[in-house]
């Protein structure tokens, strides 16, 4: 014959172990909608950056020409110095383009190892989230053996 307390713990614990899974379910869903929140926001930094590095790119290599344009149509009153103007005009030129280069290469590297720490931050949420069978076990186990014999 079975215990009634027995039964209605084992009754109630499986309630809870339901619940506990339903919860961890729920959790995990937050996590991943969280995850690709940050995806889109690093995506969206990225192409800011990128943007950015690129007008630098485009402002320098006119700010070159334009200078190189002055320098050779003023260069008969600029005296000897025209040749020394123009090499650290084109120097300053390259110089400013391969910084906005390195601003580029700087945003692609950060949306990497932004997205992969996303995704383990996720990853480690997740796991901790989890509702495993032991634990279900455990829980629908403990709640009828805490009510055994409960109405006798």
């Amino acid at each position: 014959m079975c215990d009634l307390g027995l039964a209605m713990g084992l009754a109630m614990g499986g309630l809870q172990a339901a619940g506990g899974m339903a919860t961890a379910s729920k959790n995990q869903k937050m996590i991943d909608d969280q995850a690709r929140l940050e995806h889109a926001a690093n995506a969206r930094e990225f192409i800011v950056e990128s943007n950015a590095a690129n007008k630098q790119a485009y402002s320098a290599k006119l700010e070159a020409d334009r200078n190189k344009s002055y320098l050779r149509t003023a260069s008969g009153s600029m005296g000897t110095t025209v040749g020394e103007r123009n090499s650290e005009q084109a120097r300053q030129g390259a110089l400013s383009i391969a910084n906005a280069r390195d601003r580029s290469e700087a945003a692609q590297a950060n949306l990497a190892f932004a997205g992969k720490n996303t995704e383990i931050t996720a990853a480690n949420r997740k796991s901790v989230e989890s509702y495993s069978p032991i634990q279900a076990f455990t829980t629908i186990a403990g709640s009828g053996i805490a009510n055994y014999g409960a109405f006798s």
